[in-house]
Parts: C-alpha cells; sequence; structure tokens
C-alpha cells in the first residue's frame, strides 16, 4: 500500500496545485489513466465547493487535506475541511445520499458537484471531526492499470 497526503489553502488560485500534484501521485502509483482522470476531478469538485461555501466559516489559517492510499484492491480518498459546521456535515450527507440515488435534475441550478463526487466515489460518507469538521471519505475500486 503507498499512501500520501495534500494540503491547500483554501484559495481558488491554489486548486489547480492540488490537482497537478494528486494526478502526478496517482500515476506514479500506477493508477489507470480513466481513474486518475475521475479522482481529479472529484478531488476539485469537493475542494472548490469547501473554497466556495466555507468562506462564510473559515478560518485564516485553515488548510484544506487529502489522504489517498493505493493498494491493489482500490484508492480510497479523505478530505478534511477542519472547520466545517455541524449543520454542513449534516447537509451534504444528505444531499450526498440524494445525489447517489440518481442525476440531478436538468434544470436545477445546484447538485451536479455533489453528483460528480458521488458517481466518482463508492461507499461515500460523510462525517464531523470533532466539534467542527468534515470528513468526506470513499472509495474507487479497480483503479490500476
Amino acid at each position: 500500500m503507498t499512501a500520501f497526503d495534500l494540503e491547500v489553502l483554501p484559495h481558488v488560485g491554489q486548486v489547480r496545485f492540488l490537482r497537478a500534484d494528486l494526478r502526478a501521485s496517482l500515476e506514479a502509483c500506477g493508477v489507470a489513466e480513466e481513474a486518475v482522470d475521475q479522482l481529479v476531478l472529484v478531488a476539485d469538485e469537493i475542494v472548490n465547493n469547501a473554497i466556495e461555501h466555507g468562506a462564510s466559516y473559515r478560518e485564516a489559517a485553515d488548510v484544506l487535506r487529502l489522504h489517498v492510499e493505493v493498494d491493489d484492491e482500490a484508492v480510497r480518498f479523505e478530505f478534511v475541511d477542519p472547520s466545517a459546521p455541524a449543520e454542513l456535515v449534516s447537509q451534504l450527507d444528505v444531499m450526498l445520499r440524494a445525489c447517489s440515488e440518481g442525476r440531478p435534475p436538468l434544470d436545477s441550478e445546484r447538485g451536479r458537484g455533489l453528483f460528480l463526487i458521488a458517481d466518482g466515489l463508492e461507499d461515500v460518507r460523510v462525517d464531523a471531526v470533532g466539534d467542527r469538521g468534515l470528513r468526506l471519505s470513499g472509495r474507487k475500486s479497480r483503479a490500476l492499470r
């Protein structure tokens, strides 16, 4: 098993560095190109959502973290937003569950990003981390070349 951690400051201009680092790390672990593309898209969506929707609660010193483990069975993926309020954790859990049951309506203004996350990862879970904080985890099976 190979594991690595990536961190990003919650600024939109920093997300491209996370995408590039994630892509390079997954490729170095032997993850198939299609799975790499999908996991990078998932990470991009999660981090951009955390930045966009976290402006109201974000603390200046926050760092968003991504922990990835790769083995013969799957790529395991864990994202942590250290300041997400508890009500956001429960809302996100409900919305992701709904997205895993089907695509959002075409006329919907919201929900496409959550659908991409639910579609790109299996066993998606959202949990609280302490009094404030959010952990979103999932896996992508059969991802190696």
